[in-house]
């Protein structure tokens, strides 16, 4: 038998009354028999009820570690509907579950909705990421390499641009080709994707393509650049991201701040705090955050602070 809360609940949706957030509860770490109910159910509750479930999850789970709705999300991949598969996609965005990962690699292999085979091949990132760290079964990411592999070679542009960006953690040798062919490719939104994956490469060689972007007539390239600096960590990229700190974009001069507190060593903090006594009005806050980061890598690094 079903828990009482959520049979009350699913009656309410059915009838389009929404669960309060706190009742939310009921849809959490289900139980065998409560997730067959919940299966059962599912293709009833009216599409409106079904998205704003997975947005709530999506936010509740955020705010809340204790709480999982793996099942929910798990069953709102199979609904017949494309806004609410992506919705599912959005509130696993944590998971590392590999039944969830299989079944978001038959999404990118055959998922007739464009932006949903995108949203299911982007988020196979933190999936690779988490192999990289021995935290994922080597033939659960094989898999999942081979899927984006072949979505990079003959996707739809966005498609091959969600893919490339999720290859970027994978040690796969074809790897770097790819992401090397779509930054040469000519194309902003395959450029702008292998910004990213070089950004989480976690390796070295990439570290000029990013300087070079950095000085990009466009100011959303600079801006993943920078974001891409940041997360590659590399400190060849200090040099280029002080010279950054002349840019006149707003948003661009935010993330070039917080790339070289994310870096951290003694370049790093030598230019935030030179930076610091002439930042612009607003900027200082963001400026003393980076330093403060920036000093602590240091400190693990080295054993001393600056």
């Amino acid at each position: 038998m079903p828990s009482p809360a959520l049979q009350r609940i699913l009656d309410a949706l059915e009838a389009g009354t929404r669960p309060r957030p706190a009742e939310f509860a009921a849809f959490s770490d289900l139980d065998r028999g409560d997730a067959s109910y919940l299966r059962e159910r599912w293709p009833h509750i009216p599409l409106a009820e079904r998205e704003f479930l997975l947005d709530e999850a999506y936010e509740l789970a955020d705010e809340d570690i204790a709480l999982d709705f793996t099942v929910m999300g798990r069953i709102g991949l199979a609904d017949a509907e494309p806004s609410v598969r992506l919705r599912a996609i959005q509130a696993l965005w944590e998971s590392l579950d590999p039944a969830v990962g299989d079944l978001l690699v038959g999404l990118v292999e055959s998922e007739p909705d464009p932006e949903v085979r995108a949203a299911a091949a982007r988020s196979l990132l933190r999936y690779l990421e988490a192999a990289e760290y021995g935290r994922l079964d080597a033939a659960v990411a094989r898999r999942m390499v081979q899927a984006l592999i072949a979505a990079a070679e003959s996707g739809s542009e966005d498609l091959r641009a969600a893919a490339v960006e999720a290859l970027g953690p994978s040690g796969d040798p074809r790897v770097p080709a790819l992401i090397e062919s779509a930054y040469e490719s000519g194309v902003p939104a395959l450029r702008l994707a292998a910004i990213r994956a070089m950004g989480y490469s976690a390796r070295d060689r990439w570290a000029e393509y990013i300087a070079e972007q950095l000085t990009a007539a466009d100011p959303e390239m600079r801006f993943e650049a920078a974001l891409a600096a940041g997360s590659l960590g590399s400190e060849e990229l200090v040099p280029a991201l002080g010279e950054a700190l002349n840019d006149d974009d707003a948003e661009v001069l935010f993330a070039v701040i917080e790339a070289l507190g994310d870096i951290g060593g003694e370049a790093a903090v030598e230019l935030l705090e030179a930076y610091l006594e002439e930042a612009p009005p607003g900027l200082e806050d963001a400026v003393e955050a980076a330093l403060e980061a920036a000093r602590g890598i240091q400190f693990r690094r080295f054993g001393e602070p600056l």
